[in-house]
């Protein structure tokens, strides 16, 4: 049985009970873990930054998460997620020996262990998706399994989002899969399984629910995900106020509503969600990427504030004062500082994702780089012209 370290005992009852309470959270099925006799793999749809921290106050018994091996790098945090809680070290976007090794050692020694296998929180309610290594992983693994359904969470506070809202999300435990079923399962099967009952569409749950997330400002922050006017095609020109999405280079206007619902206001915007605009200019960038001549930048530049390289475990500042930008082939950093690179090349990066507070992690040639743009900016259009840039590579 696994063992709840004395900072979670004193904290679920405390701040753990408040968190539930603040942000309206009810639960379904709870019941189910504790009542497990042997070490399970929790797996939950990752929403928002707070997920873990809602499912370990709702649960009875200690989880032990797997986190993103950034958070370890923080001031106060390795000792707070390794010593205090438990976490176990992840690199995003890469595979990780040490981590599957760790997992297994915790299951081992009767720990419960919970991940998100997509990865990384959603953007626009609806699943980000995850590879057939995580059915090889459990294969692997030998131990039961539980789905945990994070309902409505993003919704709380999306991943762009300023303010917070208030609604009535639900934290539901699906019934646990044995050792025995899942030995049971090749591994495509069992991936249809996971697939099946771990994406989460919160379009789909809002249209059976209908239940509404009211805050102050609910639209404030959407540039991070909608960074292409549907109007002008214009990148990098949306502003947002209170309700209020708009384009500062054409008179385009939308109105966001408590159920994550557009109505025009000004202009010809056709999108009626978050999620097919964000799909739509998706499309649109991939376009772009085909179409844009070479060492032309796609996107306006944006303001740094922050790069960073890492190396022996450490980061190491680089600049805090550079522009970034893109082009099809690569990204461009431009400083007054001539030691600094002007071009990375994503031929040459192994993989990119957005770490805590919006910053761009990627590795090229083997080496780590962190970027952070002004808060306004939106990290995601590099990322998604990079993960583009390599499906189209692959074709």
């Amino acid at each position: 049985m696994s063992k709840t370290p004395v900072f979670i005992r004193i904290s679920r009852p405390t701040y753990g009970r408040y968190l539930l309470w603040s942000n309206n959270i009810r639960t379904e099925g709870m019941e189910i873990l504790a009542t497990m006799q042997e070490p399970f793999l929790l797996l939950g749809n990752h929403s928002q930054v707070y997920d873990a921290f809602f499912v370990s106050s709702a649960a009875k018994v200690h989880i032990r998460w797997v986190a993103g091996a950034v958070l370890f790098k923080l001031f106060g945090l390795k000792t707070l997620l390794g010593g205090w809680v438990g976490a176990i070290a992840k690199q995003q976007g890469r595979s990780d020996l040490h981590t599957i090794r760790a997992i297994s050692k915790a299951l081992k020694e009767g720990d419960n262990v919970g991940l998100f296998p997509e990865g990384t929180r959603t953007w626009d309610g609806e699943s980000v998706g995850f590879d057939r290594s995580t059915a090889k992983l459990i294969k692997i693994l030998k131990a039961p399994v539980i789905i945990i359904s994070l309902e409505g969470i993003y919704a709380t506070k999306p991943r762009w989002a300023d303010k917070k809202r208030v609604g009535s999300p639900l934290l539901r435990v699906l019934p646990p899969l044995s050792k025995e079923a899942i030995a049971e399962m090749t591994k495509d099967e069992l991936y249809t399984y996971l697939v099946e009952h771990l994406s989460f569409s919160y379009r789909a749950w809002q249209e059976k629910n209908h239940i509404p997330f009211l805050g102050k400002a609910p639209a404030e922050g959407l540039q991070r995900v909608l960074y292409l006017c549907p109007d002008c095609l214009s990148y990098s020109t949306l502003q947002t106020k209170k309700d209020l999405i708009s384009c500062t280079n054409c008179n385009m206007a939308s109105r966001l509503d408590a159920y994550d619902q557009f109505t025009t206001v000004q202009g010809h915007n056709a999108c009626k969600d978050v999620p097919q605009w964000h799909e739509w200019e998706q499309q649109q960038l991939l376009i772009h990427l085909q179409t844009a001549k070479p060492d032309v930048p796609i996107f306006p530049p944006d303001k740094g504030i922050l790069l960073q390289r890492g190396k022996d475990g450490k980061l190491f500042t680089l600049s805090k004062d550079f522009s970034l930008s893109a082009t099809n082939e690569g990204i461009q950093v431009v400083s007054a500082d001539p030691v600094l690179f002007s071009m990375l090349p994503f031929s040459k990066m192994q993989s990119m994702v957005i770490n805590a507070k919006s910053t761009i992690e990627f590795y090229h040639d083997d080496n780590l780089y962190r970027i952070r743009i002004e808060r306004d900016g939106s990290p995601l259009k590099y990322v998604e012209l990079f993960h583009l840039y390599a499906i189209k590579e692959k074709l």
